[in-house]
This record gives C-alpha cells, sequence and structure tokens, in this order.
C-alpha cells in the first residue's frame, strides 16, 4: 500500500506560484531609438508584440494542453477495508482491490481526435488573427501618415487665414471692405481651425491604436516612412483567390477543424451509451485468518441514463456548426462581392475629388497671382482658399475609405495588402 502510494506521489507536479504583476510589462521598445520605420517593420512589429495574437496563442497552449490531458490514460483504482472482529480468538479481516474501468478505453480514440481537431481550429484562428494583424498594421500605418500630411497642409492654411483675418480687420478700420467681408473672412478662419482640431483628434486616435496594436507605451510617438502608394487588387488575383477561399482561408478552415472536433465528439457520445465496465482483482483475509483471492466485474445497467442527454447535445451541436460554416462561407463570397462593388464607388467619388481639387488648386493659383496684381480682392481669395481646404479633407478621408475597403477586402481573400501576395500562413 505504502509503495503504491510512493509511486503516485512521484508522478505529481508540485506547485509554482506566479503573482500577477503590479504594473504594466512593457517589451523591450527598440523602436524608441529606431529614426523611423518602415511599413514592413510596422507589420514585423505588431506580428511580435499585438495583443490579439498573443491572446490567440495562449488560446493555443491551452488547446495543446487538452489535447495532452485527452491523451492520458485513465487511471487504476485501487481499495482498501479492514474489518476488526469484536470477540476474542479472531484475527482482523482486510480486503485490498486494484480495478480498471475498461469502458474508458473503447471511447479514448475519439476523445483523442476530437483533441487534435480542437488544437488544430486554433492553430487555424491563430494564423486568421495573423492574417489580420497584418493588414491591419499596414492600413494604420497608411493612415497615420496621411494625416500627418494633412494635418501640416492645414496648420499651413491656418497661419495664412490667420493672417488674411488680421489684414481683414485692418481694411475694415481704414473701411477698405465692408463688415461683411470681414465676418465672412473671421468664419473661414474660424472653420478652419476647427478642420485642424477635429484632424488631430482623428491623428491622435490612429496613433494610439497603432501604439496598442505594437504594444508600445502611451504617449510615445512613432516616425513612420510613407509607404508606396496603394493599388486595387488585380482581378485575376481576386479570382484566383475566391477560387478556392475555403481551403485557403484559416477562419474557415478553423471551421472545418472544429466541424470535425464536434463529430468525434459525437461519436465518443455514441461509444459512451455503452455499459460502464470495471474490471479488478482482489486480495483479502477474513477474521478466521482465511486468505482469499478473486475477480470483480462490475457493469453499469443503462435503463435510464445511457449517455442520451448527451448524444442529443453532441449531435445538436455538430448541427449547429455545420449550418454556421455554410453560413460563414456564403458570407465570406458576399463579403467579397459587395466589397467590390462598394470599391468601384468609392473609386468613382476618389476621382471626382481629385479632379474637383486640382481645378481648385488651379484656381487658387490664378487668384493669388491676381490678388498679388491687384485685380483681385482678399475675401474672394481667401473663399477660394477655404473651398480648396475642404476639397482636400474631403478627398483625403475618401482616400482614407478606399484604403480600409482594400485592406479588408485583402484579409477577405488572403493576400496582403502591400503587395497582393498571398499571405504566408506562418508569417516568417
Amino acid at each position: 500500500m505504502v509503495l503504491a502510494l510512493a509511486l503516485a506521489l512521484h508522478g505529481c507536479v508540485s506547485y509554482i506560484p506566479r503573482p500577477l504583476p503590479d504594473a504594466p510589462q512593457w517589451p523591450d521598445d527598440g523602436a524608441s531609438t529606431t529614426p523611423s520605420l518602415t511599413v514592413d517593420q510596422v507589420v514585423q512589429r505588431a506580428l511580435e508584440h499585438s495583443p490579439d495574437i498573443r491572446r490567440a496563442e495562449r488560446e493555443l497552449d491551452i488547446a495543446t494542453a487538452r489535447q495532452y490531458a485527452d491523451g492520458l490514460l485513465p487511471d487504476p483504482t485501487l481499495s482498501f477495508s479492514t474489518d476488526r472482529p469484536g470477540a476474542a480468538g479472531y484475527v482482523p479481516a482486510f480486503m485490498v482491490g486494484l480495478s480498471y474501468e475498461i469502458s474508458a478505453l473503447v471511447d479514448r480514440p475519439a476523445k483523442r481526435r476530437a483533441a487534435a481537431e480542437a488544437r488544430d481550429k486554433q492553430q487555424l484562428a491563430l494564423e486568421w488573427t495573423k492574417w489580420q494583424v497584418a493588414n491591419h498594421a499596414y492600413a494604420l500605418c497608411v493612415l497615420n501618415v496621411s494625416l500627418e500630411r494633412l494635418e501640416s497642409d492645414v496648420e499651413n492654411l491656418v497661419v495664412h487665414q490667420r493672417n488674411v483675418t488680421e489684414r481683414m480687420q485692418k481694411a475694415l478700420v481704414r473701411t477698405d471692405v465692408t463688415r461683411d467681408l470681414a465676418v465672412l473672412a473671421e468664419i473661414a478662419y474660424r472653420d478652419s481651425v476647427q478642420q485642424l482640431g477635429t484632424l488631430r483628434q482623428e491623428h491622435l486616435r490612429a496613433g494610439r491604436e497603432l501604439n496598442t496594436l505594437l504594444q508600445r507605451r502611451p504617449g510615445t510617438h512613432l516616425t513612420l516612412v510613407p509607404p508606396p502608394e496603394s493599388s486595387d487588387v488585380p482581378q485575376d488575383i481576386l479570382v484566383n483567390a475566391l477560387s478556392d477561399l475555403g481551403q485557403r482561408r484559416p477562419d474557415l478552415l478553423a471551421l472545418r477543424a472544429g466541424y470535425a472536433e464536434q463529430d468525434e465528439r459525437y461519436r465518443a457520445a455514441l461509444l459512451g451509451q455503452f455499459p460502464r465496465l470495471d474490471i479488478g482483482v482482489t486480495r483479502g483475509r477474513d477474521t478466521s485468518a482465511i486468505y482469499t483471492s478473486g475477480f470483480t466485474v462490475s457493469v453499469t445497467l443503462p435503463l435510464f441514463n445511457g449517455n442520451r442527454g448527451n448524444i442529443a447535445v453532441e449531435k445538436a451541436t455538430r448541427e449547429a456548426l455545420s449550418q454556421e460554416y455554410g453560413q460563414r462561407l456564403e458570407d465570406a463570397y458576399t463579403a467579397v462581392d459587395g466589397l467590390s462593388a462598394e470599391l468601384s464607388l468609392l473609386h468613382e467619388q476618389l476621382r471626382e475629388a481629385i479632379s474637383a481639387e486640382a481645378t481648385l488648386d488651379a484656381s487658387v493659383k490664378l487668384a493669388r497671382a491676381a490678388y498679388g496684381n491687384g485685380d483681385m480682392t482678399l475675401p474672394v481669395l481667401a473663399d477660394l482658399e477655404s473651398r480648396l481646404l475642404n476639397q482636400r479633407i474631403a478627398r483625403t478621408k475618401l482616400a482614407n475609405s478606399v484604403l480600409q475597403q482594400q485592406v479588408e477586402l485583402c484579409t477577405l481573400i488572403g493576400v496582403s495588402a502591400i503587395d497582393h501576395k498571398p499571405l504566408d500562413k506562418d508569417f516568417q
């Protein structure tokens, strides 16, 4: 008995405490010493430090541990009992038994296969997260650079409009302009200041989102190298990607693995309806000092339960996963088609916005020359410059919308938003 207890304790895992941190544990920030980061460096850092990826990796660790647990054999059962006689002339009786649940081995292969599929599901979920993080990091990099450029342009225009407003106020004192024109110039200047404030807020939000994705300390500033201009996904790449989308996209493959896992759990539940069988051997002594050896068999009669409840649950769950996969597959193709249509519309709007901005920019240049020659009044010039500012902001927002849709489309079809090449599953 002592030997059996020693053998049981020999395989035990000891407790190791792990206290929670008292403060955020930021990774070593090598980016803080880097003059500037390219878009490739931003994507690589996001893949290394993204909180979403780290959470997916922990989920994979849990699935791996569960696979290990489901692969272990069930332990045997050791029993011991004793009786103390109350009369003289008798010896203490005892009974020692060793038994094993044979029925636990019946559904073990199905449970092991289910655990393996569950781990594959989490591995594919990790790959899907990496796809999303890589393209999202690219989009945030481009967005931050775009907002920084636009913010600089608006700052220059605000300075110019402030000077115009001050000159208009002086001209009003001299009665060279009417009060209405001076007020319009003041309103245009205040509108530009408000636009600048809105842009700064958007830039701060985009910067915070990028810091969170890269797991950098809040409030730190990252200098980014302007990435190459984004381009549309070629039609042939889009068609080829859609042809085998269900066999390539990790989230769809993860659903397939999840369905395979549930199918094995349903199979294990079916095997669990058979009677539970325990087989063992016994060795004992009665109070008359007579030793006996025996063989025990214990069978559970499936009269009232028979594991029918678990079978019904696992079967319904498998049906739900089947329907979910079919719906997700349909949604994937529908989303790609919808994004393609929206991109076509946004591109048309963007072309019109670029054309309008170019026309206004040419008009402003001519107006400034005319104002310098005394052929145009200052209020008219200020109005044209305000219109150009608003058009430039509208064009930038449209361009950012196009970028966001392109990144989402690239993620859905599994290609890089940078060069439209198929995304590597392992991102090595």
